[in-house]
């Protein structure tokens, strides 16, 4: 299992990437490596973790000018795709020619087979996720889906294909489980197993997402609107505790209230301060994790004056007291 790589301006620079079969190297519960980038002036690195059925990898790059990489690839994978920042096209050419874009806080769920094509990398700044699952481990959990049945059917023929007609928006879940994946300090088998159970939370979070979403909704907003809504996300998830009325917000976007209500709930799937409400307890829970900062520091940072409403809200959504879950770790 490999991919050839190689920048459309450095052609005489080519490089390959091995993958162990089934991304499991043998007599290793867990195989990490971490490669360091440099192109066009440009820095960055590409961090990942190998156990069986499952490579996880989290590319951080900082170019000077747009770039266009090359690949070519021989071997099939169903890949979890998370673009956390920047804008990406990718170009499958071939028989089976397919092109999908992703914009910053966006993802969706990708089979390729052995293919042959070109990335753009059509912003300075990219963070991308990707979790390549293996063919059985992935059917495990989606072969008697009926909704999905028609991804399930590309991938026996080994076309490529997207799971969404859309890409859909990060949620402030995914961005938590995410977070707590890279920044796992467990090591062996023991890492391997706490990844192992994140990554099919995440897959869960993707699946129902799409399951759940309604198209004509979706489909029904203009281009702009569409954009004004991203805009709004984007601004709730940099700058949350700026965000304290939907008229700022529907100013700063160019838009009305109404409007961003409305938009915003047919996006998203959740209001405004909904959104806002789940950034802040899962950036919440994160804190008790670490457990640098007292609930009461925490429960302000979340936006709540009284410590009591805080516990409330924490165990209506989480099921366990803060003190608890603190304790529990």
């Amino acid at each position: 299992m490999k991919i050839t790589l190689n920048f459309s301006d450095l052609q005489d620079m080519t490089m390959e990437h091995a993958f162990p079969d089934n991304y499991h190297y043998l007599g290793e519960p867990i195989v990490e490596r971490t490669t360091s980038l440099e192109c066009f002036g440009g820095t960055g690195s590409y961090r990942e973790i190998f156990f069986e059925g499952v490579h996880i990898a989290y590319g951080d790059l900082r170019l000077k000018q747009q770039t266009i990489l090359n690949f070519e690839s021989d071997f099939e994978t169903v890949e979890m795709h998370f673009d956390l920042s920047g804008n990406t096209l990718t170009n499958i050419s071939g028989s089976n020619r397919m092109r999908y874009e992703f914009n910053s806080n966006h993802h969706n769920i990708i089979y390729v087979p052995g293919i042959k094509g070109n990335l753009h990398f059509n912003t300075m700044s990219t963070q991308v996720l990707e979790i390549n699952l293996s063919i059985p481990l992935f059917k495990k959990f989606i072969a008697d889906t009926e909704i999905f049945t028609n991804f399930i059917q590309e991938i026996n023929q080994q076309n490529p294909a997207m799971l969404g007609r859309h890409n859909m928006p990060i949620t402030p879940a995914m961005v938590s489980l995410i977070r707590s994946m890279l920044d796992c300090k467990k090591e062996g088998m023991y890492k391997r197993m706490y990844l192992e159970a994140k990554v099919v939370e995440l897959l869960l979070l993707q699946l129902e997402q799409f399951a759940f979403h309604d198209c004509n909704s979706f489909c029904s907003l203009k281009p702009a609107d569409m954009e004004k809504m991203h805009h709004a996300r984007d601004i709730i998830f940099t700058r949350a505790n700026e965000v304290h009325s939907l008229r700022r917000l529907a100013l700063e976007i160019g838009t009305n209230e109404f409007t961003l209500k409305k938009g915003f709930k047919e996006v998203f799937g959740t209001t405004v301060f909904g959104m806002l409400s789940d950034l802040k307890m899962e950036e919440a829970k994160r804190l008790l994790s670490e457990g640098e900062k007292s609930i009461s520091e925490i429960s302000e940072y979340a936006g709540y004056k009284n410590c009591t409403h805080f516990t409330t809200a924490f165990k209506k959504k989480y099921g366990v007291t803060p003190g608890k879950y603190k304790v529990e770790l």
